[in-house]
């Protein structure tokens, strides 16, 4: 009688080991499962620091590009602010060295964010891959409307994000 409780207790172990490593994304698990579509990723977005993205297969710093949810105690948590130093590239010391994108499918930060997100997105006929990778995802930028979206491509399609300029921020 208590063989089957010690593997009822392992397999309750192991499932609840399983899940806050899927939770804090423990050894890429999430990002190396997931990244076949950009929602599998960023449906759900880590908190800072948030994945480590890749150009030139080496990892970039945050200030370089960083993709992490907005912060709680705005209620921001559902949506990701993507920062990238500008032009790409560039390690950004300051918010004017960079630009912000932000997915937010579910309008929590702003409606005009909700509604500038494309989730099936086609790339302009000028987009072009910016080197930054995040496992089979890959970055995007556009010259005719670089200012305005960038674009996240993954195997199972591509997303255009909207630019926020000036900066959001919340206090």
């Amino acid at each position: 009688m208590l063989r089957p409780l010690a593997i009822g207790c392992g397999g309750l172990v192991l499932a609840a080991v399983l899940v806050v490593a899927w939770q804090l994304n423990a050894l890429g698990l999430r990002a190396s499962v997931m990244s076949g579509s950009v929602g599998g990723l960023f449906d759900q977005p880590l908190s800072y620091p948030g994945y480590t993205w890749t150009r030139q297969g080496r990892p970039v710093d945050i200030r370089e590009l960083g993709a992490i949810a907005g912060p709680d105690h705005c209620g921001w948590e559902r949506a990701t602010m993507l920062q990238i130093g500008w032009p790409p590239g560039t390690v950004a010391e300051t918010g004017a060295a960079a630009r912000q994108y932000i997915r937010d499918p579910h309008g929590v930060v702003s409606i005009r964010f909700r509604d500038g997100l494309v989730r099936n997105s086609k790339l302009p006929a000028d987009a072009r891959p910016t080197g930054y990778r995040l496992g089979s995802l890959e970055l995007y930028i556009a010259p005719s409307d670089q200012d305005e979206a960038i674009y996240v491509v993954a195997p199972a399609g591509a997303e255009r994000w909207p630019r926020s300029d000036p900066m959001t921020l919340c206090a």
